[in-house]
Formats: structure tokens, sequence, C-alpha cells
């Protein structure tokens, strides 16, 4: 086996843990935008003064969610 053909087949098992890796992340994204959803409305509602709920955002990365 030459270097180029160890190589395509390193690159090859990379891409497949890569690929297994991403399928069994899950996507954050929704869970996060009902939490942000969450904590606007228990603001809203008197629950959370707005220094905790800002903090509760910021913390968990939700300011874009």
């Amino acid at each position: 086996m030459n270097a180029a053909a160890r190589n395509d087949e390193a690159l090859r098992e990379q891409g497949d843990e890569v690929k297994q890796k991403t399928k069994l992340s899950p996507h954050n994204t929704a869970i996060k935008s009902r939490f942000k959803a969450l904590i606007v409305a228990a603001y809203c509602w008197g629950l959370l003064p707005v220094k905790l709920a800002d903090w509760l955002i910021q913390r968990g990365g939700m300011r874009d969610a």
C-alpha cells in the first residue's frame, strides 16, 4: 500500500468519525429557543427580575436563539 492510499484511507476513517459524532449530537437550537421564551415569559409575569433573566440568557448562550 503506497502513502497516497494510506492517506486516503485515513481521511475516509476521519470523515466517518465526524459523521458519527454529528449524527449523535443533539440539535440544541430549538431547546435553547424554548428555554429563552420560558425565561422571557417568567420575566413578563413578574416571576424573575430583569437582571436575573438577562444573566440566564447570557449564561446559557441564548443571545441569538
